[in-house]
C-alpha cells in the first residue's frame, strides 16, 4: 500500500481584506518536504500579508491553511508555532532586556510547570541556546543580554531562534526567513546559505529576498507576487533573473550604464575629508568627492563607513581631522549647518531617522525642503500635497495616496518618500546615502539607482554606502574600501574597470 505523505504546507484559495483593500486576492500553494520556495515580488506586492497570515499575526479573510496534512486556523503566533512554523521577520522582535538563552527559549514559555510558574532551569535553556546558536555558525555566549549585541548578531540570534523548533510536533517544520541576508556580510551570508542546506535535511523554507540573484542561487522553486497573486511558479533553474523582474514590475529592466562612464563636473571636491579620526570608529579617513561624482564606502560591519558618513552630516563629531566643503573647511559642523550647506542625507534606519511615520506622505516630502509648497515662511496645505503628487508620480509611489500616514506605505515606498524629502531641494551639493536599496525590490531599486544618477548628472557628489560590492561596482566611480577603521584600498573605475568583487572582498576582511 502506497502512503502519501501530504505537504508540508497547502493554502487554498487565501485571500485577505483590510475595509475595501484586498491585499491578497485567493492565492494557493503547496510546499513539500525539503524544498527551499523563494517568494518575491515588488514591496506592496503581498508577500509579508502571506507571511503574517503564516505567522498567526493576522487571520485570513476566507480560504483553508493546512500544515502537514491538518487544517489550521491560528489564534496567534504560538498557535503557529506549535504547528511547527516559525518566522524570522524583517523587522526584529527580540527583547533586548533579556539575554541570548532567554530571546531563543521564548517559544518554550508554559510548556512545562516550572517555566508556568517562572522558574527555569538555566542549564537546560543555556545548553539548548548554544546548539541552536551553533546551527547557524554563530559564536556567542548564550548569557549576553541581547543589548549588548551588533544589528547583526542579534538578526543571527532571530535566525537561531527560528531553526530551533522542535521536530517534535507531528510533520516537518517550516521556516520562514524574511529577507533574512538585508544586513548580513558576504561571509556571514555564506553560512546563513550553508545553514538553509542543512535545513532541507528535516524542515521546509520560505525565502524571501529582493536580491533575485540570491533567491536563483539558494532556492528550488520561485514564486512571483504582483498586486497580491501569484503570477509566475517555476523551478529556479527553468527562470533568469530578467524573467523574475519582469514578472514582479511588468516591465523589462532599464539599469543604464554603470557609474564609471561619467567624468566630474567640476575640479573642486564638493566634499572632501582628510584625515578625520573619532576615537575607537575610524583614523586617518581621507576621500573626496566632486560634482557629478560617485564614491563607494565599502566595508564590513564595524569598518567605521557609517560613523564617517555621520560625521560628514554633523550628526556625530570626530576628534581629529578636517571636513571641506567646496573648497572650505568646515568648523562647528552641524545637522543645520550641514542642510544650510546642500548637504542630504538618507540613514540605513529611515524608520528610525528619515521619516515621521505618523505624519502624512505629503509633510514628510516637504519637512526639509518645502520649495513651491511654500510661500516665504508659510507652508500650505494644497501646495503641499501637490508637490507630493509630482514626486509619487516621478518615483512610482504606491499607493498614490499623498495624505496617508507614511506609517502605512511599504518600506521601498516609504524610502522614495525618504528620498524625495531631499531631492527636491533646489540646491543639493551632496547626497549621502547609507544602504539605500536595503530591503528594496528590484523594480524599486531601479527606480532608485536612476535618480542617485540623475542627481550625479545634475552636479550633486554622491557618497555612497552599499549594501553589497556588487552594487559599488554598477554605481561608483571611485571605491574606498574600510577595516577595522581605517582605509585599506582605493580604486578608481576609469582605472580599475576589471575590478571584481573577489578583489574587493580580500580588502575587506
Amino acid at each position: 500500500m502506497t502512503i502519501t505523505i501530504p505537504p508540508v504546507v497547502r493554502l487554498t484559495d487565501i485571500g485577505c481584506t483590510f475595509g475595501s483593500v484586498s491585499a491578497i486576492k485567493s492565492v494557493s500553494l503547496e510546499i513539500q518536504r525539503g524544498e527551499v520556495v523563494g517568494l518575491v515580488g515588488e514591496n506592496g506586492a503581498g508577500k509579508s500579508t502571506i507571511i503574517k497570515i503564516l505567522a498567526g499575526i493576522i487571520p485570513p479573510s476566507k480560504g483553508r491553511i493546512e500544515i502537514n496534512g491538518i487544517i489550521c486556523s491560528f489564534r496567534g503566533p504560538k498557535d503557529a508555532f506549535k504547528a511547527g512554523i516559525g518566522v524570522v521577520h524583517q523587522e526584529q522582535s527580540l527583547f533586548t532586556n533579556l539575554t541570548v538563552a532567554e530571546n531563543i527559549d521564548q517559544h518554550r514559555s508554559g510548556a512545562d510547570w516550572m517555566s508556568r510558574i517562572g522558574l527555569q532551569r538555566w542549564s537546560r535553556v543555556n545548553r539548548d541556546a548554544t546548539a541552536a546558536l551553533q546551527k547557524v555558525g554563530v559564536k556567542l555566549d548564550p548569557k549576553t543580554y541581547v543589548r549588548e549585541l551588533s544589528f547583526i548578531d542579534r538578526q543571527m540570534v532571530e535566525i537561531a531562534r527560528a531553526v530551533c523548533i522542535d521536530p517534535a510536533v507531528g510533520g516537518t517544520p517550516l521556516v520562514v526567513l524574511d529577507e533574512p541576508t538585508a544586513i548580513l556580510e558576504p561571509e556571514e551570508t555564506a553560512v546563513l546559505e550553508r545553514e538553509i542546506r542543512n535545513l532541507k535535511q528535516f524542515a521546509s523554507v520560505i525565502f524571501i529576498s529582493h536580491r533575485l540573484d540570491e533567491v536563483l542561487r539558494i532556492c528550488d522553486r520561485v514564486i512571483v507576487m504582483r498586486s497580491g497573486e501569484f503570477i509566475l511558479d517555476k523551478p529556479s533553474k527553468d527562470v533568469t533573473r530578467e524573467e523574475l523582474f519582469s514578472a514582479m514590475a511588468g516591465r523589462h529592466s532599464q539599469e543604464s550604464q554603470k557609474g564609471h562612464a561619467r567624468s566630474p563636473k567640476a575640479d573642486v571636491a564638493a566634499i572632501e575629508v582628510r584625515e578625520l579620526t573619532r576615537r575607537g570608529q575610524y583614523r586617518n579617513v581621507s576621500f573626496a568627492a566632486l560634482p557629478g561624482q560617485i564614491v563607494a564606502l565599502v566595508g564590513s560591519n564595524g569598518s567605521g563607513s557609517d560613523s564617517v558618513m555621520r560625521a560628514m552630516f554633523g550628526a556625530e563629531p570626530h576628534d581629529g581631522g578636517e571636513i571641506k566643503v567646496d573648497g572650505r573647511r568646515v568648523a562647528g559642523w552641524s545637522i543645520p549647518r550641514a542642510v544650510k550647506a546642500g548637504l542630504a542625507y538618507v540613514p540605513a534606519e529611515r524608520k528610525i531617522e528619515g521619516m515621521i511615520g505618523g505624519f502624512s506622505a505629503a509633510h514628510n516630502v516637504a519637512m526639509v525642503h518645502p520649495g513651491e509648497a511654500a510661500i516665504g515662511p508659510i507652508r500650505l496645505p494644497h501646495l503641499r500635497r501637490k508637490v507630493a503628487q509630482s514626486w509619487f508620480n516621478r518615483l512610482d509611489v504606491h499607493p498614490n495616496n499623498v495624505v496617508q500616514p507614511l506609517v502605512y506605505f511599504s518600506g521601498g515606498n516609504q524610502q522614495k518618500v525618504v528620498l524625495a524629502k531631499w531631492l527636491n531641494s533646489k540646491h543639493m551639493k551632496v547626497f549621502l546615502l547609507d544602504h539605500p536599496l536595503r530591503g528594496l525590490d528590484a523594480g524599486a531599486s531601479e527606480t532608485v539607482n536612476a535618480q542617485i544618477r540623475q542627481a550625479c548628472d545634475s552636479g550633486a557628489a554622491v557618497v555612497l554606502i552599499p549594501d553589497t560590492i556588487e552594487e559599488a561596482l554598477d554605481l561608483a566611480d571611485k571605491i574606498i574600501v574600510l577595516r577595522d577603521g581605517e582605509v585599506s584600498a582605493r580604486y578608481d573605475m576609469t582605472i580599475d574597470s576589471n575590478l571584481s568583487v573577489q578583489d574587493v572582498l580580500e580588502k575587506m576582511v
